[in-house]
């Protein structure tokens, strides 16, 4: 500090920032200094340390360049108050998006770990669930699928939803003349507020980790079914309605793709 002035190293050390940030500012034009020497030495007075400190304060509170010029020009005290209101709101809509990305996170894992845990295995599960779209419609024949109703992103309510969303299909147990297409969807972890989200849940099923090429591996399916006849005739279970596939995660191994799948078959009662 020289005399009423700070120095640009002052600045920066009493903000704990670079002396690059300080001349950053400088050049946005967020604050500049009241001196320049000729030797190109810049000192800022009790003024300038004050909006120095309001910008590095905005900074922290994640507020853009343009925006804390806006706050800065204002010479009105209740659009400062208006301004922090609404980056309140913003900051509570960053802060809502978090934790649904971390619930995502932490759900994937749980489901990750099952292939880890019991790899292309049959498990029973009386506490699980899926999410669907019902505002998609496809088909999965066995040669190529098909969009039964057309795609409109412009009504959709939860970006992050559909964005994360995973690829499924609904089968039928009992074979028919429509046995060679499936009925696919959007399939997710998570909940939504959307009207067309529906939440399904498996409180009575078997699960079949299935970890494989699926699409080199045409009777896979058929393959899963007969294991889960023979583990219903053991445990004395019986299926019923359609069963759901789940579409998670594929990975190269080896240039080999390789699919992890969840196959939920529901259970009648007992």
């Amino acid at each position: 500090m020289l005399g009423k002035y700070f120095k640009t190293g002052d600045i920066a050390r009493f903000h704990n920032v670079s002396a690059d940030t300080v001349r950053y500012y400088d050049k946005e034009g967020l604050v500049t200094p009241t001196v320049v020497k000729n030797n190109k030495y810049r000192y800022y007075n009790i003024n300038d340390t004050l909006k120095f400190s309001c910008v590095t304060r905005l900074r922290e509170m994640d507020v853009s360049i343009n925006n804390i010029k806006n706050w800065l020009e204002s010479s009105n005290l209740n659009e400062l108050i208006s301004f922090n209101m609404d980056h309140i709101e913003s900051l509570e809509l960053q802060r809502f998006l978090i934790d649904k990305k971390i619930s995502y996170i932490k759900e994937f894992n749980k489901r990750m770990e099952s292939f880890k845990k019991n790899p292309n295995a049959i498990e029973y599960e009386n506490n699980d669930f899926i999410y669907i779209c019902n505002d998609l419609e496809l088909t999965a024949y066995t040669d190529n699928v098909h969009i039964d109703k057309p795609i409109d992103i412009s009504g959709v309510l939860d970006e992050f939803w559909t964005r994360t969303s995973f690829l499924g299909y609904m089968n039928q147990i009992q074979k028919s003349d429509s046995d060679k297409k499936r009925k696919g969807y959007c399939a997710n972890i998570i909940s939504s507020d959307c009207e067309v989200i529906e939440r399904i849940d498996f409180t009575n099923t078997l699960r079949f980790n299935y970890i494989g090429d699926i699409f080199s591996d045409n009777i896979y399916l058929d393959e899963v079914i007969e294991k889960v006849h023979l583990y219903c005739v053991q445990s004395e279970y019986s299926l019923k309605g359609n069963y759901y596939e789940v579409y998670y995660l594929s990975q190269d191994i080896k240039d080999i793709p390789v699919y992890y799948v969840h196959i939920y078959f529901p259970l009648k009662d007992k």
